[in-house]
Parts: structure tokens; sequence; C-alpha cells
């Protein structure tokens, strides 16, 4: 299959994606700290997953579109989304790359787990840049593939494979990469949250909530980062100033 079809099979499974919900929760409140008191009409979520990270954002948006290649996914996004706002929602079952969206035309694109998954990293970033307005926010998740944490999970997802072979290899994407292509493209860098997502082999020995707790600790959060250089892994907030 093409890569594009095996991650859409991999999502498919929602519990796959939900065992991880320590970590979605972490991806909201970054999300709400980094747009605490902007004003946004025209919000898009890719992917959106279950919807947990920007239909919270709906009391005080105008619209917010969701668009997810999962249909399971959207499914679950669609039953989220509080009766009082369906008129405020598009919700798109499609691969980002063939939907037609306009330009210049969102306040806030968030783009959370994706650059891991797509074939071209440096045509995902080019198409989001496109789409911000000026003056516009994008939120966007890296795994910073030169951190030593990286090579870590690299090494632990590779004696995995030698157990269970894995769908598809995740995309090895510098954090300079996305910093520089961005910047390019017209953005300026507000802020950035680190910490790191794995717990390698040992994730299992901990609850969501328990892992939630010691990520918290010792990373603290997107308002006062604590061992940021020890994060792998990077959520940024950048504003296109060009």
């Amino acid at each position: 299959m093409a890569d594009k079809d095996v991650v859409k099979e991999l999502f498919e499974n929602t519990a796959l994606y939900l065992t991880y919900d320590y970590n979605l929760q972490i991806r909201k409140e970054t999300v709400e700290i980094f747009t605490q008191g902007e004003k946004l009409n025209s919000v898009l979520d890719i992917p959106c997953g279950t919807g947990a990270i920007s239909i919270p954002l709906l009391n005080r948006i105008e619209k917010l579109t969701l668009i997810d290649i999962s249909s399971n996914m959207l499914a679950i996004a669609e039953k989220n989304i509080p009766a009082e706002f369906r008129n405020k929602t598009e919700l798109i079952n499609k691969n980002f790359f063939e939907c037609n969206l306009p330009e210049k035309s969102y306040d806030l694109i968030l783009c959370l787990g994706l650059l891991a998954h797509v074939e071209s990293p440096g045509q995902l970033l080019n198409k989001l840049s496109s789409l911000v307005k000026p003056g516009g926010l994008l939120i966007i998740q890296n795994t910073d593939s030169k951190h030593f944490y990286s090579y870590f999970i690299r090494a632990y997802l590779g004696l995995k494979n030698l157990i269970s072979k894995q769908p598809y290899s995740l995309n090895k994407v510098p954090a300079k990469l996305v910093e520089k292509t961005l910047i390019a493209n017209g953005f300026e860098l507000q802020n950035c949250f680190r910490y790191n997502q794995s717990f390698l082999g040992f994730s299992n020995l901990f609850s969501n909530g328990k892992k939630y707790k010691l990520t918290g600790r010792f990373f603290g959060d997107a308002q006062k980062n604590k061992n940021a250089a020890m994060g792998s892994d990077y959520t940024y907030l950048f504003k296109k100033i060009g």
C-alpha cells in the first residue's frame, strides 16, 4: 500500500490513538496557553483526531474546520461537537493534500502529530504556510530527529520491529528544518514548549494520569517550560508576519 493508505489504516484504529490521552491533554493545554487572549475567527485543525484539542475553542471562534484522513476519528469528533456549535463546524474526511482550501483564510492552524506521517514534510509546511492569514498563527508539533532522546526512541522502535513488523517508518524531521522553512515562508517564532511524549518501554508501568503528572513535574507547561533542553518533542507557536 502507499504510505498514505497505511497511515489511514493505522489511524482508523482509534483505540491506539486514545491510549495516549495524557499526551492529548498536554497538547490541549498548550494550545489554550498559546492562544490565550487571541482574537480568532477561522480555525483549521489538521489532523483533528477526536477534536479534543480544537473543539473546546468553539465558544470563542466563528468557524472550525476539522480534517482527518480517518473516518472513525472524524465520526468521534462529530459526536464531540456540542449541538449549539454544529453550525460553526465543517468536517472533511480527506487526505490534507487533496483538500481544496482557500489560501490566507485561517487565523489559526493546528497541526499536531502529522509531520511524522506525511510523504513530504517540506510540502506540508509550505501548504500550511499558504493557508494562514497575515498576522495569523500556526501551532505545529514535531519530534526533533536530531535530539539525543530521539535516538533512544528509534533504537527502541528498532528492537520492537524485530518482534513485530511496524507498518512503516516515521519521518525523521530535524527541528531546524521546521524552523528554517517556516521563517523563510514569512513566519516568526513566538513560543515553543518542549517535553518527551515517550516513556519508551516503561509506558505500561504507569497510568495515563501518572504519566501526565510525571511529565508536568519534570517539564512544566507551555507557560513555564522546565528542563526544555531535555525535550525532543517541540510544540511551536509561529506568527505569520509576511
